[in-house]
C-alpha cells in the first residue's frame, strides 16, 4: 500500500479548541471511502466481509502540554482482516466518539482493495501523536 497524507478536517480544530478535553475521550479510526473535508464528514465503510462500522478503538498513550505546545499520543488501533468478498477504502479517519467529530484523516491516494485474508494496518506515531497543537 502507497504511504497515506495526513490531513485535518476543517470544522474538527475549532471544536478541539473550545473545550473537547482530548486526554479523556474516547478516539477511534474508521475506514472511509469518501471525505468531505470542509463539512468534516465522510461516508464509513459499510458493515461485513471484515470491517465494522463504528472503527476500532485508538487508547490515549499520552496527552500532555509541554513548553506551550499540547500532544496527543494514541495507540494504534487493532488491524482490520478481510473476510468474504472484502472491502475497499481510501481514508483512515481520526475520530474523537465521546464529541462525536471527525478530527482528521489520512489519505492513501486511491482507492484500497482489500480482499479475504488481507490485513489493513494503521499505525499511529507513537512519538510525535496524531496531533500538536500550540
Amino acid at each position: 500500500m502507497p504511504t497515506a497524507s495526513y490531513n485535518k478536517f476543517t470544522p474538527a480544530i475549532e471544536n478541539l479548541f473550545e473545550g473537547i478535553n482530548a486526554g479523556s475521550d474516547t478516539w477511534v479510526i474508521k475506514l472511509a471511502t469518501a471525505v468531505n473535508q470542509s463539512a468534516g464528514t465522510i461516508t464509513e465503510v459499510a458493515n461485513g466481509n471484515g470491517y465494522t462500522t463504528g472503527g476500532n478503538a485508538a487508547a490515549v498513550s499520552s496527552s500532555a502540554a509541554s513548553a506551550g505546545t499540547y500532544k496527543l499520543v494514541l495507540s494504534s488501533p487493532t488491524a482490520w482482516t478481510a473476510t468474504g468478498a472484502g472491502f475497499s477504502f481510501q481514508y483512515a479517519v481520526l475520530v474523537d466518539s465521546t464529541a462525536s467529530v471527525n478530527v482528521a484523516y489520512w489519505d492513501y491516494g486511491s482507492s484500497q482493495a482489500v480482499a479475504a485474508g488481507e490485513t489493513v494496518t494503521v499505525t499511529l506515531d507513537g512519538t510525535n501523536g496524531v496531533f500538536q497543537a500550540t
